[in-house]
């Protein structure tokens, strides 16, 4: 009786309980990968934590490609605006860079696939119709392998990608060896269609090896290749549709540089050749470093993540979006917006910005930290996601080099998947890569080898997330079609069997009465104690805060980061 007083008092905590789970998924809780399983689908997806959400977020899905220390099965992801799972697929390995790209007046999923060795890619590219079938495989010329940091489709029917290229060097220009080695970067545009190769340029014959803000520590010192100093780190090459000019973003000399069809350097954004006046308020229209995903976003503005840190230092406490305008009559440049990470978190590697078509919404992947944000064209913050604990933040465990939010339609050619429950009254369906499921529609039939025809539609039940759970009516041989909102039939589940054996009254009835009254005393108190220890951990959050800010700033000291001073 006394465990019942003492639990009367926490109700009101156990009726918002649900409230808890967040906290506990940041604490890291649920593990570096927290994870979500299913009866009818054989494969764990990512769980998405929505930390702010606005309808003024536009709708689309988000494409990620997760992987990460210790990550189960990455391959291609993809969920919709609310953060639940639509499509995941294994066959393709460790990809990078899913996004959804035009060609020919076709959506394609494209991707790269192959191997990572930590700073490049050794694979190819894919692209992959409405029904997730390969359509077209692009690799790169000249015998080199296509690399992970870009794979752009542009209007002309090419595409952009880009090469780490090991190669000999003489680093004596920063203390190094003479017969040093570098990763060279090079991006080539191809032909589609052909594979034929249209352009090729590379850094080294354009930037000097003293360009790079990297220390050379003891890389490109080594006789052999495998520890290649990467001076230059080409991670976005975009191409402005109407003079042919290419824009590249170099991450390790702090540049974005324009570059003429013929291969010379037009102009320079930022690092030791910049061409402009900086008139931002805040130096950062030019003042950007370790930057990613580089893109025009008209004539005379681009956009950019300025991550403003790298694997052992910062520049500024926290990574940020901009939106700059270039003045190519006067040689300015100033910052139109600054998107600033939630929480004032550091990506120190990867990452993306895309301006959304239809809402002008500025959409961020925040790289090496598992989130991803979209703010308004102004920069205030409208819907802010999660798919790793925040904790977990700095290591990098789950990851996805870009977060994209695009329109897609997935029709894919196999049968949803259904699964039975063990007390055969319900059926759990699901249907990967599906997008024009509005519900499902229950039929049965008096045996299982009847034609289409026979089977008589018994109830409908709205989709419900990636999985619905369907309530099984009477008994007999039972199906799930997939319906869109107009009523139309897109696919059917196999055939399955159940039976009216199962009574729902005597089931509750069983299950009350395991429950002795201490053991229903005991587990009150035991609820009523995790929500102590909860209530204890909220309330000291700002303690755990500081204590987190402390160990993290003992652990950089420990591994040698250096924080470089700039306004931000």
């Amino acid at each position: 009786m006394a465990a019942l007083l003492v639990c009367w008092a926490f109700l009101p905590l156990l009726a918002t309980a649900f409230s808890w789970h967040g906290l506990w998924y940041e604490l890291g809780l649920f593990g570096p990968h927290p994870s979500l399983s299913y009866e009818s689908f054989d494969v764990k997806s990512p769980e998405v934590h929505v930390k702010q959400w606005n309808p003024k977020c536009e709708e689309g899905y988000v494409f990620l490609s997760p992987q990460g220390h210790g990550y189960p099965e990455p391959g291609p992801l993809v969920y919709d605006h609310k953060g639940q799972l639509v499509w995941m697929e294994r066959a393709f390995g460790e990809v990078m860079d899913l996004k959804v790209q035009q060609y020919q007046g076709q959506d394609y999923l494209t991707f790269w696939a192959g191997e990572f060795d930590g700073t490049r890619g050794m694979g190819q590219y894919y692209m992959l119709n409405s029904s997730y079938e390969v359509v077209h495989i692009v690799a790169a010329a000249n015998g080199h392998q296509g690399d992970v940091h870009e794979f752009r489709v542009t209007d002309q029917g090419t595409a952009l990608l880009t090469i780490y290229d090991i190669r000999q060097a003489d680093l004596s220009a920063l203390d190094g060896p003479k017969d040093g080695w570098i990763y060279d970067s090079l991006f080539q545009e191809i032909d589609i269609e052909t594979g034929e190769l249209l352009f090729e340029w590379r850094a080294s014959d354009h930037y000097a090896i003293d360009e790079s803000r990297l220390p050379l520590a003891n890389k490109g010192s080594s006789p052999s290749p495998q520890d290649a100093y990467d001076y230059f780190h080409i991670d976005s090459v975009d191409k402005h549709p109407r003079d042919g000019s290419y824009l590249v973003s170099s991450r390790y000399t702090h540049t974005i540089t324009c570059i003429g069809s013929t291969g010379e350097i037009l102009w320079v954004l930022g690092g030791k050749r910049n061409s402009f006046t900086d008139i931002s308020s805040d130096g950062s229209a030019t003042g950007f470093t370790w930057q990613h995903d580089a893109r025009w976003h008209s004539d005379n503005e681009l956009t950019l993540l300025d991550n403003a840190a790298w694997e052992r230092g910062y520049t500024c406490d926290h990574s940020r979006g901009l939106m700059i305008e270039l003045d190519f009559a006067n040689w300015t440049a100033d910052t139109l917006h600054r998107y600033e990470s939630p929480g004032r978190l550091s990506s120190h590697s990867q990452g993306s910005l895309q301006v959304l078509p239809r809402t002008a919404n500025v959409f961020i992947g925040w790289g090496k930290s598992s989130a991803y944000s979209e703010f308004s064209v102004d920069g205030d913050l409208l819907c802010d996601f999660h798919w790793g604990p925040r904790i977990f933040f700095w290591f990098g465990w789950t990851k996805s080099y870009r977060a994209q939010k695009s329109h897609w339609i997935g029709r894919p050619r196999n049968p949803p998947d259904v699964e039975v429950d063990d007390t055969g009254r319900a059926a759990y369906v699901s249907w990967n890569g599906a997008t024009d499921v509005a519900g499902w529609v229950l039929q049965r039939a008096s045996n299982g080898s009847v034609p289409e025809d026979a089977f008589e539609s018994v109830q409908y039940d709205p989709k419900e997330g990636f999985e619905t759970t369907v309530e099984l009516v009477g008994e007999g041989y039972f199906r799930l079609v997939a319906v869109d909102f107009e009523g139309n039939h897109l696919g059917a589940t196999r055939v399955f069997e159940a039976y009216e054996t199962w009574d729902t009254a005597e089931a509750i009835k069983s299950s009350l009465s395991i429950f002795s009254e201490g053991v229903f005393q005991w587990t009150l108190v035991g609820i009523c104690a995790t929500g102590a220890l909860s209530t204890a951990v909220w309330t000291g959050r700002r303690w755990l805060r500081e204590v987190f800010t402390s160990s993290y700033k003992r652990l950089r000291s420990y591994w040698g980061v250096t924080k470089y001073e700039l306004a931000c």
